[in-house]
């Protein structure tokens, strides 16, 4: 298994003197305020993929010294703010298993990404941001949507056919095979025979849209709207390739309006109405924001169940994709791509190395609390946006990794305060569903775990009511205590409620084993490790107990995240 070990980014966009993010092969979540430099790794990343099936010509005119008077120069990404005679790169290293590294670079004097393996990741990996998503019900109330314009974009491209890209293959099959005209006619034969082409290439369309279609309908009925049926999605190839059309020449510079009115597929939805099924095709205008970013989502993912996913070196960048939805439509989204319920038909996700972007602080700290620090790395993306400088960037490290590092240095009294703050937060996150206005007073350490071991008794003793409230008088009950299968003074309606009892019985008392109970032991171990540490008698210079006290701490609080986790 491969992953991206590193990235450098040099005078691209945004970035300025090189930028390095050792994130270690694992996934990233970058926070940053607008215009500090997020967008910008989205594109470095995505135009280092998307070389892998270019020209040479075609990737250094992203390093090209831009010149307005110089129309060949308008697509350099090139950080204008810098001197123009300084290197401009995007270098990614992958490393395998036998940790071995890779170096990939795109510039203007070194192009090395024309090989199987970029190529592969380019078409196996996806790149989401909320400006792709918005393109799916943009237009005006009284159109319905094409979704032509955005399959062509951000679909087609990323999709492979018999390990060819789709878009260069349309482009190619639209462009290349047309036959010469004799005179101004082409002859039947040539021509029947390129239109037999043509249908066939429509046809591979239709077939594909429908693979995407029963895809999307599966993942949002089974994610979104758990397994209720709520919205069927439906694409239809309604304007497709003809001979005229092509003989215009659609692929040119200049021609994509030509090609979007020619070219369209119809996005339909229809809604549960209980007996009936209502058809919407004006979606825009008709759905709410989180309904249309679900279908979005759905059709993306769609789409990506749709490709060939033969290898597990791959990544999933998403840049604030959500911005428009509230908190628990995001947390939905958020379980769904980190597979927070280990579902079975979601566990395509599990391969992708994630890099996801958000200027929310919010949502940075809700993935977070989601995450953890052994699989995930974090980044904070901060910029004056009066002023033309660098975004300044630093890996965000949590508590208990603060910790390490103190303890490291011996900085023994910072790391049992760092432990003391991160067992209060691992707590309060326990008691938020609870308490939810835990954060708005001061609560010690002490109080905060005393309303735990009362939440979790008032939860036991609601289960016991629930569980065991029986009707049975207390003389049958007492029989749970004797070998009541073989009791003659017994009818088989008694023995069959009181094995259903003993039953409940047995489980809830593994389940509350399990989960509350075990709770309460990781949780007691931190507080006596904490009471410990935290006593200043044990503080007497470089105490090597002490020392093992705090790594203990450490261990320990790691474990009960883990175990919170799963």
């Amino acid at each position: 298994m491969k992953r991206l070990k590193e990235i450098k980014i040099k005078n691209f966009k945004a970035f300025q003197e090189e930028q390095t993010f050792s994130i270690d092969s694992k996934n990233v979540l970058v926070y940053g305020n607008n215009g500090a430099g997020k967008s910008s790794l989205f594109w470095a990343l995505y135009t280092i993929l998307q070389s892998s099936s270019k020209t040479i010509p075609e990737v250094q005119k992203y390093f090209e010294v831009f010149d307005e008077g110089n129309k060949s120069t308008h697509q350099s990404l090139k950080n204008v703010f810098v001197d123009q005679n300084e290197d401009s790169y995007v270098k990614i290293t992958s490393i395998d298993e036998d940790a071995v590294e890779t170096t990939y670079t795109i510039s203007h004097g070194t192009i090395n990404t024309a090989n199987p393996e970029i190529q592969e990741l380019n078409l196996a990996s996806d790149f989401i941001n909320y400006k792709l998503l918005h393109n799916f019900y943009r237009g005006s109330h009284k159109q319905e949507v094409n979704l032509w314009p955005v399959f062509e974009r951000d679909i087609f491209s990323l999709l492979t056919k018999d390990a060819k890209n789709w878009l260069n293959d349309i482009i190619k099959a639209d462009t290349l095979d047309v036959p010469k005209t004799n005179g101004r006619v082409v002859s039947r034969g040539p021509r029947d025979r390129y239109e037999a082409k043509i249908s066939d290439l429509n046809d591979k369309i239709d077939a594909l849209l429908q693979e995407i279609e029963t895809n999307a309908n599966v993942f949002i009925k089974e994610h979104f709207y758990k397994g209720d049926d709520v919205i069927k999605l439906k694409l239809t190839f309604a304007k497709k390739f003809n001979f005229d059309l092509i003989k215009k020449q659609i692929w040119e510079e200049g021609k994509a309006s030509l090609r979007h009115e020619n070219l369209k597929i119809k996005l339909e939805v229809e809604i549960n109405e209980g007996e009936n099924w209502k058809k919407i095709s004006r979606v825009q205008s008709f759905l709410n924001e989180a309904q249309l970013t679900r279908i979005a989502i759905s059709i993306r993912i769609g789409a990506l169940r749709s490709r060939v996913q033969s290898t597990d070196f791959k990544i999933l960048v998403l840049d604030d994709m959500l911005i428009s939805l509230d908190m628990s439509n995001r947390m939905d989204i958020v379980r769904i791509i980190l597979n927070k319920e280990n579902k079975e038909s979601l566990r395509y996700f599990d391969s992708f190395q994630k890099i996801i972007l958000t200027h929310d602080k919010a949502f940075f700290n809700l993935i977070r609390r989601n995450t953890d620090d052994e699989n995930w790395v974090y980044y904070k993306f901060l910029k004056d946006e009066s002023k033309n400088e660098a975004p300044k960037i630093k890996v965000d490290l949590s508590e208990l990794q603060k910790a390490q590092k103190e303890l490291s240095e011996g900085e023994f009294e910072a790391v049992g305060n760092r432990l003391r703050r991160e067992a209060e937060k691992v707590i309060t996150e326990l008691l938020r569903p609870q308490l939810p206005n835990l954060d708005k007073e001061f609560t010690s350490l002490s109080e905060k775990l005393n309303v735990y071991y009362k939440t979790v008794l008032a939860n036991e003793y609601k289960t016991f009511k629930d569980v065991y409230r029986s009707n049975l008088e207390p003389a049958i009950l007492e029989k749970l205590k004797t070998d009541f299968e073989n009791d003659n003074a017994l009818n088989l309606e008694q023995k069959g409620r009181l094995r259903t009892l003993r039953n409940k019985l047995v489980d809830n008392m593994l389940k509350v084993r399990k989960n509350e109970v075990s709770k309460l032991e990781h949780i007691n171990q931190i507080k006596e490790i904490l009471d410990r540490i935290m006593n200043p008698a044990s503080h007497g210079g470089d105490n090597p107990l002490y020392r093992a006290e705090l790594v203990a701490a450490i261990e320990s609080i790691k474990e009960l995240k883990t175990y919170l986790n799963e």
